[in-house]
């Protein structure tokens, strides 16, 4: 009875009128260039850590969480020198211009230019166009693109295309449709990559969303452990609130929430057809440099499998870890939490960097009698402008993940869609480790770096080892130089060298070059 109380309160809370007047607004693409430009910004204290969650969020939170920054930017003039606050000042006004409308919404004065004001109803039909050619020298018939949708190139040339149309009505109703093509030498694929509805009425703090969509959960940069973009976008039900809330009462004290809920239908090709999904997550902000979180992962149903009722997703069951286990159990369950501690100024007695971000994330996996087993874990650091120089930044990571991870011996597909893992990329009995360094030069012209080693088939007898190389050079509006407007060019080169291909003592080398070109309107 206490489990279900808190569980209304909790909704209550969510359900409470905030103090703004919010509208819905289509998703932020996961790979969107704001992300990385906001959590920087928090790692320096110019923005609101707690806005830093599960992705991805709409345009109009994204706006919100720039108009943090701006207040917070208007006294940084004190804490650092002239390059840095002319490097912060234009990634400020780079993420004003890109949401300059949702800006003008919300009643930021700064973002308001000879446009006007805020429309009330709008319509685009190709927002944006981006087409991506792709070159592979394949020692296998394909391989997967990491975190790329579930895009699995094949040797040669492949075309990966998406646009992009959206539309809102008023201030409670919005659309977004991406339809996308991807063709190879072999065969060529039509279908909806994203595709959702969100409504929300302006006085609650409340998003329902329907659709096709990708999320990413935890802190993360080369993987997570229960949602990434890795697989193809999943058909879901999606509930959250649209800005930190907080408890009632004197509770309000202990910090700020931001939850999100989703239910999702499996394909039907696998072991179990049509198995179902639900999850939550709630991240926790107690103080303005640390944050806790933690998400669930529910498998249920599916052809033959006894479906569970309403009272199963209130009870300790689908919360936590099914109470049976073993070969009686209907379900799998896999949990995460993470804890991220975010440095300030640290450059004042160690300069290495002006801000860093150190986390860490354990996952666990359901047992008899309702005790978790630890099966997984990342740790890593992100750190901003290293040795002090604006715009130069260095991540960092390991993942470690046990045999069972991701498996189950009733869902014996695993923790997939359309074949490939939805959670981190290396899956179970594996690790990986991870470096980036990101380089932001003028003219909003950005380098990107990635040297990773993973293992697979820890407990074989032949260990597959995969040393990866990835250059990346993006121009945000590159072409304005040539009086071109909005577009976004990025050029990439990644090389595979593995060993011991699926535990085999064959060896694989892969090259892929590609192009990427991003048309606004």
């Amino acid at each position: 009875m206490v489990r279900r109380i808190s569980i209304l309160i909790l909704c209550t809370t969510i359900l409470i009128p905030p103090l703004i007047w919010a509208n819905p607004s289509v998703d932020v693409p996961l790979r969107h260039w704001s992300y990385d430009a906001i959590e920087k910004l928090a790692i320096v204290g110019l923005c609101d850590i707690a806005d830093i969650g599960a992705r991805p969020v709409s345009r109009i939170k994204m706006a919100y969480i720039i108009k943090s920054a701006i207040e917070k930017a208007r006294d940084y003039n004190i804490d650092f020198d002239w390059q840095a606050q002319e490097y912060y000042e234009t990634l400020l006004y780079d993420l004003i211009e890109e949401f300059r409308e949702e800006l003008i919404t919300i009643g930021v004065e700064v973002a308001v230019n000879h446009d006007g004001g805020p429309k009330k109803y709008r319509f685009k039909i190709a927002d944006p166009i981006r087409i991506e050619k792709l070159y592979t020298k394949l020692d296998i018939d394909q391989a997967l693109f990491e975190n790329k949708d579930g895009w699995k190139p094949k040797d040669g040339f492949n075309i990966r295309a998406r646009i992009t149309s959206w539309a809102k009505a008023a201030n409670f109703f919005a659309v977004s449709l991406t339809p996308g093509i991807r063709y190879s030498r072999e065969d060529t694929d039509a279908d909806f990559e994203n595709a959702h509805i969100r409504v929300s009425h302006p006085r609650l703090n409340l998003e329902l969303a329907l659709g096709r969509n990708s999320m990413w959960w935890g802190p993360g940069f080369h993987g997570s452990l229960l949602m990434t973009d890795n697989a193809f976008p999943l058909d879901m039900v999606r509930l959250n609130n649209k800005t930190p809330f907080r408890l009632p009462w004197i509770f309000r004290r202990l910090g700020r929430f931001n939850g999100i809920f989703f239910v999702s239908r499996l394909e039907e090709k696998r072991a179990v057809p049509n198995v179902s999904v639900a999850g939550w997550r709630l991240d926790y902000t107690p103080w303005g440099f640390l944050k806790f979180g933690a998400g669930h992962i529910l498998m249920f149903g599916g052809k033959g499998v006894k479906r569970l009722g309403f009272a199963n997703f209130i009870s300790s069951a689908s919360l936590v870890f099914s109470p049976a286990g073993g070969e009686t159990e209907t379900e799998n369950h896999i949990i995460s939490g993470d804890i991220q501690l975010f440095l300030r100024r640290i450059d004042r007695f160690l300069p290495i960097a002006t801000g860093a971000k150190l986390y860490i994330e354990g996952g666990a996996e359901d047992e008899a009698g309702n005790i978790p087993k630890i099966l997984a874990g990342i740790i890593g650091a992100f750190f901003t402008d290293i040795f002090k120089v604006p715009g130069l930044d260095g991540k960092i990571e390991y993942a470690r993940f046990e045999s069972g991870w991701y498996q189950h011996f009733r869902y014996t597909s695993g923790y997939t869609h359309r074949g490939n893992i939805i959670g981190h990329h290396v899956g179970e009995n594996a690790d990986d480790f991870a470096i980036s360094g990101i380089a932001h030069f003028p003219n909003e012209a950005k380098l990107t770096g990635t040297i990773s080693h993973q293992r697979r088939g820890l407990n074989s007898a032949l260990i597959e080892t995969t040393d990866e190389i990835r250059l990346e050079f993006s121009l945000i509006n590159g072409l304005k130089q040539y009086n071109i407007e909005n577009i976004d060019i990025s050029i990439s080169y990644e090389f595979e060298r593995i060993n011991n291909y699926q535990n085999t003592s064959k060896s694989v080398r892969n090259h892929f070059l590609g192009v990427e070109v991003s048309r606004k309107f």
